[in-house]
């Protein structure tokens, strides 16, 4: 007769062990222990970060290099971080489209699909609370990733979610993505109405349609970086813009 061997319990993840007798709001806490540093280059930082955080819904424009992507990412971590919100996930969604360089048919799920497209939040992530942090907090599906395709009949609750590059979106684009927010939500949208990969003429995106429709708005927030005084990457990116404005007046 063959032994039988007593079956073994399962070695609990990290995450099972964690989630246990704990809510998802003091299991992210858990995580995320402090807010991030009172990190502002700029007085036009803090404003919009004080918007982000004021705001149920925010929508902004800014050119490259103001730290518009930082200052939401930063805003996201530090309420969703705060025992005292209802937020329990970070959502982020992108619009799919390459800046002019197709990337073809590429494999895996949808998430996996996107990853590329993902890469420059996860870049932001990994800079503000460390990518070891970041890849448990996806894990335990508190940061969460969504194709625009398919949040149709979605709504959106007890999250904040993260909408970059939304000058590649349409206008159509926009309104299904801000008819999805629910209840204890909030929405950061951004984006920079002068560098559109789908539209030649900025006025047939969704990013500046929002604007226009919202800038006189009480329950939606509308922010634009106008001065180039505000960008605070290299000095050379202010020269660069400087001279596509050139151009195209």
């Amino acid at each position: 007769m063959g032994s039988t061997r007593p079956k073994k319990s399962p070695v609990p993840t990290p995450s099972m062990e964690e989630g246990q007798n704990k809510t998802r709001k003091e299991l992210i806490c858990s995580i995320l222990k402090k807010k991030t540093k009172e990190k502002f280059l700029t007085q036009t930082q803090k404003i919009y970060y004080d918007t982000l955080t004021s705001s149920e819904v925010t929508v902004c424009s800014g050119p490259a290099g103001v730290g518009k992507s930082y200052i939401t990412m930063k805003a996201a971590i530090d309420l969703l971080s705060d025992p005292n919100t209802p937020y329990e996930k970070i959502i982020i969604v992108r619009p799919a489209v390459e800046a002019e360089e197709k990337l073809g048919s590429l494999p895996g799920n949808v998430e996996e699909k996107l990853d590329p497209y993902i890469f420059p939040s996860y870049y932001l992530l990994n800079k503000i609370i460390g990518k070891e942090m970041r890849e448990k907090l996806k894990e335990l599906e508190i940061i969460e990733v969504f194709a625009l395709a398919f949040m149709r009949g979605m709504n959106i609750d007890n999250s904040i979610l993260i909408f970059e590059e939304g000058q590649n979106a349409t206008p159509s684009q926009m309104k299904l993505l801000l008819t999805r927010i629910g209840f204890n939500s909030k929405f950061f949208i951004s984006g920079d109405v002068e560098q559109s990969d789908r539209y030649k003429n900025k006025t047939h995106s969704g990013l500046w349609d929002a604007i226009e429709k919202f800038r006189d708005s009480k329950y939606i927030s509308t922010f634009e970086f106008k001065d180039k005084n505000d960008i605070v990457r290299n000095p050379l990116i202010s020269k660069i813009l400087q001279k596509y404005d050139n151009e195209t007046e």
